[in-house]
């Protein structure tokens, strides 16, 4: 246990000094590739990390310890490749480029389904009721307009083809109005239907 706390220490620290993969000489003069590698795999990054890692070392005239990063990298994939992991990481809708050895993807791949299974039925919850809003927006605005064109069929100032326009703009507005209502009312029975099975995911998963 002390040696993981101890490395993930370094990896946490690889981390301060070496963004991404750039990396200044001097970082890859002094670098613990073995501490780099754990880094990488442990945040489930691709083994392509090393050959951006290798290309920017390259041009300090610095040769990577391939050995010591992939060993190193195995070593933190065991971290990331689980079923805890996997789960958060599709909860949260994040992606999966395949990292995992087949033996830790075993456990690791239900989980990340089952994870991404409720974040999209969120999804699906957050889009209808973003909808709906947007619905409610649009008919106050509306409102605002039908409020605004009356004002100025009133005005004494307004010619009579003026007030034509402003009739068949306001009779437009308020159908325009009416349909929102009615889409409204379709969508809160959506919103109702997608949040149901949102909590039906939710419950249904044996990794919450």
């Amino acid at each position: 246990m002390k040696s993981i706390d101890k490395k993930l220490a370094i990896a946490a620290l690889a981390v301060l000094v070496s963004s991404c993969a750039s990396m200044s000489e001097e970082e890859c003069m002094v670098a613990d590739w073995h501490a780099l590698g754990f880094e990488d795999g442990a945040a489930g990054q691709q083994i392509a990390q090393l050959s951006r890692r290798r290309q920017a070392c390259a041009e300090h005239g610095v040769r990577p310890d391939t050995e010591a990063y992939r060993a190193g990298r195995s070593e933190g994939l065991r971290l990331y490749c689980t079923e805890q992991r996997g789960f958060r990481l599709g909860r949260a809708g994040g992606g999966y480029s395949g990292v995992c050895p087949a033996n830790l993807e075993e456990q690791f791949m239900p989980a990340y389904q089952a994870g991404r299974d409720i974040f999209l039925a969120q999804q699906a919850v957050n889009q209808v009721a973003n909808a709906i809003d947007k619905s409610h927006a649009e008919r106050e605005h509306l409102l605002d307009d039908i409020t605004g064109m009356s004002a100025e069929l009133i005005d004494d100032e307004t010619t009579a083809e003026e007030r034509i326009t402003l009739l068949t703009d306001i009779k437009r507005a308020q159908e325009r109005r009416g349909a929102l209502k009615a889409e409204i009312r379709d969508l809160e029975q959506e919103l109702t239907l997608r949040e149901a099975e949102f909590h039906q995911v939710e419950l249904s998963s044996p990794y919450r």
